[in-house]
């Protein structure tokens, strides 16, 4: 089990400078796959994930950074995410643009998943703070977070280590999306300007601190980056 100090060397690797230093900020094709080229519409993308969703007091913090990031870059992003929907994903599980494909990976895990959110409840709250406003693989503009302390980065690891039962998981990054890219924008995003910004909002948000508490804590379906919803059995 990765270490608090270890995720910290891990993360500061990607987190520290994280667009790319590169005349034309580059956009991954598989990107379209979840926001539609010019519009930036959020395209059908299907699938399952256990997240936490946010209190009142976070989803103010990310309203204000997204008003502002929107304000200098709207052209470059994705419509806006509804913020209600604002999470921290513990677990991914299963996800495609083609319903079909996941349908039946989804309906054979439902049991076990709402079981093992159960178990996961059971291990209290997480708390923990925000790193880092960065860009995160060229696809989203996200705020990193990080365990309060070591004790609480063990919770975090093993709440998440259960869902490997259903699909197996790498090194975890959690963090909330504030928007996507838009690819094929109208107004490329200049990385100079927007190395700044990031470093900027960087400064409004390290340190606030953002509980992930059991009750918020759910299976859930989707049918785009934008719509989520509690999974029953």
């Amino acid at each position: 089990m990765e270490t608090l100090n270890e995720f910290d060397a891990r993360i500061e690797v990607f987190q520290t400078n994280s667009v790319p230093d590169e005349p034309v900020f580059g956009l991954p094709a598989s990107l379209e796959e979840k926001v539609s080229p010019r519009v930036g519409a959020l395209q059908p993308f299907h699938g399952d994930t256990v997240a936490y969703f946010l209190d009142d007091q976070v989803r103010e913090l990310i309203g204000a950074l997204t008003d502002d990031l929107y304000a200098r870059f709207g052209g470059s992003l994705s419509v806006p995410l509804p913020l209600e929907m604002a999470h921290v994903t513990l677990h991914d599980l299963h996800a495609s643009p083609d319903r079909v494909k996941v349908r039946s990976a989804m309906e054979t895990s439902t049991k076990i998943m709402t079981d093992l959110v159960v178990q996961a409840r059971d291990l209290g709250p997480i708390h923990t703070t925000c790193t880092a406003v960065f860009n995160l693989m060229n696809t989203s503009v996200v705020i990193g977070i990080r365990a309060a302390d070591e004790n609480e980065h063990r919770k975090l690891l093993m709440a998440r280590s259960l869902f490997d039962a259903i699909v197996p998981s790498g090194p975890f990054t959690p963090h909330i999306t504030v928007a996507y890219y838009r690819p094929a924008a109208s107004t490329p995003l200049s990385p100079i300007e927007f190395r700044d910004a990031l470093g900027e909002y960087t400064g409004r948000v390290e340190g606030r601190p953002v509980l992930l508490a059991p009750e918020r804590l759910h299976g859930l379906r989707f049918d785009s980056m934008g719509n989520y919803w509690a999974v029953r059995r």
